[in-house]
């Protein structure tokens, strides 16, 4: 027989209160992980076709080549024209910043139509991916006007499940080079069928 605070207590019973105390000091040392740490799915990106990278104030997300939605085979055969998407930020709150041009490689090129001009704590959009929904009732406004992008003479640097290395210039923030992926396909319109019902088979049938 052993005593905890002056009392008697068999083998068994001061077993039972050890393996209690420490379920409890388990569950309290969970807890307390769970409160100081950050989870795991809270800092993961969002599922998108395009590559990410941050060159100085710039953030560039989603830059992709857009998938030809007519005659693509020709148009990958003539290594384009094909159209870039991308959303670049200026995390910067002060400064302004402007995308000078973006390289090929391979003898490619790369125009840029519209303003090119990224203001501090504003985005700049090129192109519009694949399966962007935008209501019909809604008109864009000038600041909201994407810039055109179009990729040509890519020969054949550009093909679905390879990456096309294109070269972000900015007048500030530097140059970046970014491993471009073709975009997933043309986008599907989903059409829903409604399937006729087969009539169950009679169950009475044969006379009864």
């Amino acid at each position: 027989m052993r005593t905890v605070n002056g009392r008697a207590i068999g083998g068994r019973t001061l077993k039972a209160v050890t393996v209690a105390a420490f379920g409890i000091a388990l569950a309290l040392g969970s807890t307390a992980c769970g409160a100081g740490q950050i989870s795991q799915t809270a800092n993961q990106e969002p599922a998108v076709n395009g590559n990410t990278a941050n060159v100085g104030s710039m953030q560039l997300r989603n830059v992709q080549i857009i998938y030809p939605t007519d005659k693509a085979d020709e148009v990958f055969g003539n290594g384009g024209p094909f159209q870039v998407s991308f959303v670049i930020s200026n995390i910067d709150p002060v400064e302004n910043d402007r995308l000078l041009g973006i390289d090929a490689p391979k003898g490619g090129s790369v125009t840029l139509a519209g303003n090119t001009e990224i203001p501090a704590g504003q985005a700049l959009r090129a192109g519009k991916p694949i399966g962007l929904l935008e209501p019909d009732d809604i008109k864009t406004t000038d600041e909201e006007k994407r810039l055109t992008v179009v990729l040509s003479n890519a020969g054949d640097s550009v093909a679905p499940g390879l990456t096309t290395p294109l070269t972000f210039r900015f007048e500030k923030s530097g140059s970046i080079t970014m491993n471009t992926p073709v975009d997933s396909g043309t986008y599907l319109i989903r059409q829903d069928k409604i399937r006729q019902a087969e009539e169950p088979a009679d169950e009475h049938t044969g006379g009864h």
